[in-house]
């Protein structure tokens, strides 16, 4: 897997972390085949493994081989022009706005050509710190897009936000404070810099904390410029969960989770991003369960979260995870789309489009590490759950899920369910707003000393936590 994306083979693809669960890094061996592992047996037929097919990311070079890369299909980046550009480098996609935005700009989105080492950050560091040419190799193949998106756009003006991590690789600092403990960040952010020499200096928000990056001051940078009721809650939901509450203009307490790339619809046995014939959502007809899209190519984030709210609801999902039967009549003839396969038991959409129970599991870690999260920040700043006036659901959930079918699934608590703003990539338009205002600046120059982070991660009571949250409900 690491071979073809230094070979530029294969970028675009949606891969998970290289643990076998998504398929989507299979090749074909025209010579040479290896032995077929595990993963190989689960995810691909006796046939296609006679053929020579095995995926990538379970397989070394060894040997003089031949092998067949199933092509990606190309998409042409949006065109537009403007003066001054905003870029979210976000883990799984890059997405980019042009201005002056006058409002909220047009937003704009690439896959992450670095998802081709793997989904989320922890694969990233991992290759990062492999070798030097790999270091150099993923940032180029970031920064080469901004180039590129500069050339495009035309624009004199450029600010990129993005996670620590993210923010690390583009700019070539040191890493080992992000991929071991003690967590530590290795730039503080909050100023211009040169990040090619074809790009004039680019502003880049303040970092936060080890994995609370300059997407999250970007963020609070746009909540704040709306004039916000305290005490507010920032909810990122992505492949990182990133989590600040305000109690007011001078008092913010952050922390974060790994989610892993679920909730972005990444590394799931049917999983895709958004885009045309991915599942979104679902919903419930006379006839049963009923959506727009079909045939299906696969199901998306909220696509998941949307089936598992409404599975739950009928009572087909128990709280640990589990497919179970169901006696309502509507509720039991759903049920008969539950069956056996190779991947375990499934919930068959089409032929073809399903969700696992392993899937699940994996939404069970997202959901999870949100409920320890959140405690923490309400519990550490002394409050209780009503007291907090308004939730604002960013990140990859924060464009098209339904909040209901959080509180559904136990993300968050039943009292929030009048109080959530889901307010799509704050990032990005906090970003633009710093690029073009000079007080939002100033603003962010004065974030880092007004935030407490609390590392999580490092807690010895965090793994009790997390396993105790893993059920479907507000724990």
């Amino acid at each position: 897997m690491h071979l073809l994306f230094e070979a530029g083979v294969g970028r675009g693809r949606e891969l998970c972390a290289g643990v076998g669960l998504c398929g989507k890094c299979r090749i074909r061996f025209r010579s040479e085949a290896p032995h077929p592992c595990v993963e190989d047996r689960t995810r691909l037929t006796l046939k296609q493994l006679e053929d020579g097919w095995r995926l990538g990311c379970k397989h070394e070079v060894t040997k003089s081989c031949a092998i067949e890369v199933p092509a990606v299909a190309s998409t042409a980046w949006p065109a537009g022009t403007g003066k001054v550009l905003a870029v979210d480098i976000g883990t799984t996609r890059i997405k980019w706005a042009l201005g002056p935005s006058q409002g909220r700009a047009r937003e704009m989105a690439m896959v992450n050509p670095q998802m081709g080492v793997g989904s989320e950050i922890m694969s990233r560091l991992r290759y990062a710190l492999s070798s030097e040419f790999a270091r150099d190799h993923l940032r180029r193949s970031v920064s080469s897009v901004i180039v590129d998106l500069m050339r495009q756009s035309k624009a004199s003006s450029l600010a990129v936000c993005g996670n620590s991590a993210m923010i690390a690789i583009l700019l070539d600092v040191s890493l080992k404070g992000l991929a071991h403990a003690p967590y530590s960040t290795p730039w503080k952010g909050g100023m211009s810099v040169r990040l090619d020499p074809q790009l004039p200096l680019a502003y880049i928000p303040p970092l936060l904390g080890p994995f609370i990056g300059a997407d999250i001051s970007a963020g609070l940078a746009y909540i704040e410029a709306q004039q916000p009721e305290y005490p507010y809650l920032l909810a990122d939901l992505g492949t990182n969960g990133e989590f600040v509450l305000a109690l007011d203009q001078d008092r913010y307490y952050a922390c974060s989770v790994p989610m892993g790339p679920a909730i972005e619809g990444v590394g799931l046995c049917c999983g895709a991003m958004a885009g045309e014939f991915v599942l979104d959502r679902v919903s419930l007809g006379p006839a049963g369960l009923q959506w727009d899209k079909s045939p299906l190519a696969g199901i998306s984030g909220t696509g998941y979260a949307s089936v598992l709210a409404l599975l739950r609801r009928l009572g087909l999902i128990d709280e640990d995870g589990h497919f179970q039967a169901a006696s309502m009549p509507l509720a039991h003839k759903i049920s008969q789309r539950i069956r056996d396969h190779r991947l375990g038991r499934i919930f068959e959409l089409e032929p073809g489009a399903f969700v696992a129970e392993r899937d699940i599991e994996e939404f069970l870690k997202a959901k999870a590490g949100v409920n320890v999260a959140l405690r923490a920040l309400i519990q550490g700043a002394g409050l209780a759950e009503g007291e907090v006036a308004r939730v604002y659901l960013a990140g990859a959930l924060g464009e098209h899920v339904d909040s209901k079918d959080l509180i559904t699934l136990g993300f968050f608590p039943e009292i929030w369910r009048e109080k959530i703003t889901v307010a799509g990539n704050t990032a990005l338009a906090g970003t633009m707003l710093a690029l073009e205002q000079d007080d939002v600046r100033a603003w962010l120059d004065l974030l880092p000393g007004r935030m407490i982070v609390d590392s999580l991660a490092e807690r010895t009571d965090f793994g009790p936590l997390f396993m105790r949250a893993m059920r479907f409900a507000w724990i």
